[in-house]
């Protein structure tokens, strides 16, 4: 009987190791949000930083997020539009006052840790998955009524 239970512990170990280590490579090109207060004024006082290109998701004429890309970085999706820069007040007033909850600032993290970008949106979760110096954002659109 002792044995069978030390034998259960070495292959529980042994699938708990394994599954972290499934988990880890799963997740090695996936980025994160980091959110500051300092960038969610930085967007209500319409600065742009420098270099950054930025783009939205949504309608144009309700945007759901804004992002501003570091120029290091590549991005283009089908789902975000350019913004330019005598746009850039217009968008974010836009989203305020928010239709569909606080708005939130945020730093595009990527997998090393290097400040890939900044967020700004009232959906508080995105997916920041990173494929080498492209980004690739998706999130739950908050416009999007689900039936059921």
């Amino acid at each position: 009987m002792k044995g069978t239970s030390k034998i259960c512990r070495c292959w529980l170990t042994l699938l708990a190791a394994l599954m972290m280590a499934i988990m880890v490579a799963c997740s090695g090109n996936y980025g994160r949000l980091q959110y500051g207060n300092e960038i969610g004024h930085a967007f209500q006082n319409f600065e742009m930083i420098a270099g950054y290109k930025y783009y939205f998701s949504g309608r144009r004429n309700l945007p759901s997020a804004i992002v501003g890309i570091d120029p290091a970085f590549e991005f283009s999706s089908k789902f975000w539009t350019a913004i330019e820069p005598d746009e850039f007040q217009t968008m974010v007033r836009r989203l305020s006052p928010p239709v569909y909850g606080l708005l939130n600032g945020a730093y595009l993290i990527s997998p090393d840790g290097r400040r890939a970008g900044v967020w700004y949106s009232c959906v508080n979760t995105a997916s920041v998955r990173f494929e080498g110096n492209r980004i690739i954002i998706s999130f739950p659109d908050p416009s999007i009524r689900r039936s059921g």
